[in-house]
């Protein structure tokens, strides 16, 4: 009777496990809304605030960095080649971009500007550090996502001081300026894990074996912490903006609707050249910190929502689609077959 106890707690555990592993990010976004709930509205806890600012501003980088590089010291450098889907999905970027950015220029009164820049945000972000992990537990590539991580950086340092003095006096610089102010921004966190990674993978290889065998979840769990932090502060710029509900809302609905186009451009293009997660998640889930930092920066400040708001919306898709992929495996082990795996 004791057995069968122990066996059914143990089964109970592992259900919770799973529970708590396949929606992980619906937590860590509840969470993240709960503390930013607590020091805006609880006066008692305004004493703790420069915690909260250290562990949201200092502590982020080193987490995304750390995250970053467990991730790497799987990937294969062999790997890393650029695929045809690279070019298809950043050239959308580019054009879009393009064409909302000499609309602007050429509507200097519109009405809609803040709305315009808000999509134009939405669109030119470069891909998120995290999507590589994301995409490995979905059965993704890996190693192509990060090779698109680094193009979708390296094209969004140039694009924005290229397509924003269309619209926009509040880039006071000449384009190299820009370039390297924006560059200084997103490659340190990128590619220097990546370096780090390799170096460990060729000069330290019990460590790197370590972390490959052993840690190798260890990068889910890093990103749940750090969307915790960044969804605090995404409901903060919703509730302290001074814009109107029609706004807000329109702003939410922005980010909705370049979210659900970028998940599922991504995948029809991917699906094309065989790797549909990996261009998936490469072209839908984008760098909403450094968005919300460079609408902040060089536009309209009503125009922070929409990035901030496709921080909720892409996490909201990858809670569904983690869900979704547990079921297949589970699905997939029952039958007796592999799962989808690129």
């Amino acid at each position: 009777m004791t057995a069968q106890n122990n066996n059914n707690q143990f089964s109970t555990s592992v259900k919770i496990g799973r529970f708590v592993r396949t929606y992980l990010l619906f937590f860590a976004i509840g969470t993240g809304g709960t503390i930013f709930s607590l020091f805006h509205f609880v006066d008692a806890l305004k004493p703790l605030k420069p915690i909260a600012y250290f562990f949201g501003n200092d502590l982020l980088p080193l987490l995304i960095f750390s995250m970053l590089y467990f991730s790497f010291c799987k990937v294969n450098l062999k790997d890393m080649r650029p695929r045809q889907w690279h070019i298809v999905i950043n050239l959308l970027m580019l054009i879009t971009t393009a064409v909302l950015s000499f609309y602007l220029a050429s509507h200097v009164n519109s009405p809609h500007r803040a709305l315009i820049q808000g999509a134009i945000m939405c669109v030119i972000m470069p891909p998120a550090a995290a999507a590589g992990v994301i995409a490995g537990k979905l059965g993704g590539n890996e190693a192509s996502v990060v090779t698109g991580i680094l193009i979708g950086n390296l094209l969004c340092a140039v694009a924005i001081p290229l397509f924003f003095p269309l619209f926009t006096s509040k880039l006071s610089g000449g384009f190299f300026e820009e370039f390297m102010l924006i560059a200084g921004r997103i490659f340190p966190v990128i590619v220097l894990p990546l370096l780090l990674a390799f170096a460990t993978k060729l000069f330290i290889k019990p460590l790197h074996r370590f972390i490959v065998n052993k840690l190798r979840g260890i990068s889910y769990y890093i990103w749940a912490v750090c969307l915790c932090t960044v969804s605090a502060r995404t409901f903060s710029c919703i509730v302290n903006s001074p814009e109107n509900a029609a706004t807000l809302w329109s702003m939410a609905a922005i980010g909705f609707v370049t979210t659900f186009a970028h998940f599922a451009i991504g995948k029809l293009v991917g699906n094309l050249h065989h790797q549909r997660i990996s261009a998936g998640q490469a072209f839908g889930q984008r760098n909403g910190v450094f968005g919300l930092w460079v609408t902040l920066s060089f536009l309209d400040p009503a125009a922070v929502i929409a990035p901030g708001c496709y921080i909720l919306w892409q996490n909201v898709m990858n809670s569904w689609q983690l869900a979704h992929r547990e079921k297949l495996v589970a699905r997939c082990k029952d039958l007796g077959i592999l799962p989808y795996q690129e």
